[in-house]
């Protein structure tokens, strides 16, 4: 269970590197900003800065989960409970999106079912140690 913890977890953070390009990189671009329901180019301007920001919170969440990834073994004290703290948070942040906007229920749960998957193996690991 630990290795699809890690797996999953894995996927999670390079999915938010990838939506921390979209949003704080990529933003303008009419195929990105459409893809987070911005048809409008200038509404897309409008909205930069607060995407910008918003894509940082991802990449920071991707650290964390990543760190935790790759560093499971060499620092066990903490490692862990940070790939499953951010995965909570991302799990999270899927359900507030999905609270938010309905129409959005396909990028939420691509957002949140690999760490949801990571956290239950996570849990699982733990209670057969």
């Amino acid at each position: 269970m630990e290795i699809a913890s890690r797996i999953f977890a894995a996927l999670a953070g390079f999915l938010h590197i990838w939506i921390f390009i979209m949003e704080s990189v990529l933003w303008l671009r009419p195929a990105i900003h459409r893809r987070f329901g911005v048809t409008d180019i200038k509404q897309a301007e409008l909205m930069k800065n607060v995407f910008y920001n918003q894509g940082f919170y991802n990449l920071f969440l991707a650290i964390g989960v990543l760190y935790g990834v790759f560093f499971f073994n060499v620092h066990p004290g903490f490692a862990p409970p940070i790939m499953f703290y951010g995965c909570l948070c991302i799990v999270g942040a899927g359900l507030a999106l999905l609270s938010s906007r309905r129409t959005m229920a396909r990028a939420a749960i691509i957002q949140a079912l690999p760490p949801l998957i990571s956290v239950i193996c996570f849990i699982l690991f733990m209670r057969g140690m």
